[in-house]
């Protein structure tokens, strides 16, 4: 499955420490505006803008450039700007998966018919095939929490999918 991700997504996964796990089983693919956002971080030692680079270097992450008509039609009808138009523009009319957990965009893709996944998603998708322990699953659920991106709520939704 190609999944296109939004900055934001590539980075949390990065502090979460499971970028590189979800690299080596899925092909991901970010915008060239969300690559320059991403490592942008590498100026002042980021790591995971250093770990970003790497992976686009050693090609488990491509880089690419939506169409500029579907990019201006999506624009219009959304208003959505910078990395999650681009995220939009690269999946629209594909088979593809996007990778965010920007409202405005997931819902710009329930409206084009979009699949799309978020990070809690992610992690737990990764324990139920094995690719990381539940001590793992539950270091990065906590992690994410601590970056206060998700509601307690949704994080305890997501504790409870952890058996």
């Amino acid at each position: 499955m190609t999944i296109i991700a939004d900055a934001t997504s590539l980075i949390l996964l990065s502090k979460a420490s499971i970028l590189e796990t979800f690299a080596n089983r899925n092909d991901i693919v970010m915008p060239e505006l969300v690559y320059a956002k991403v490592i942008k971080g590498k100026e002042k030692g980021r790591i995971d803008s250093i770990l970003t680079e790497r992976l686009v270097q050693e090609g488990k992450i491509k880089v690419k450039i939506p169409n500029e008509n579907t990019k201006t039609s999506i624009e219009k009808l959304f208003n959505l700007k910078f990395g999650e138009l681009e995220v939009i523009s690269l999946a629209h009319n594909t088979n593809n998966t996007i990778l965010s957990d920007d409202k405005k965009c997931i819902n710009a893709a329930k409206a084009l018919g979009i699949k799309f996944i978020t990070l809690l998603d992610i992690i737990i998708a990764l324990y139920r095939k094995n690719a990381i322990t539940k001590g793992k699953t539950i270091e990065s659920i906590d992690k994410l929490e601590n970056y206060g991106w998700y509601s307690k709520g949704l994080i305890e939704i997501y504790r409870g999918k952890i058996k």
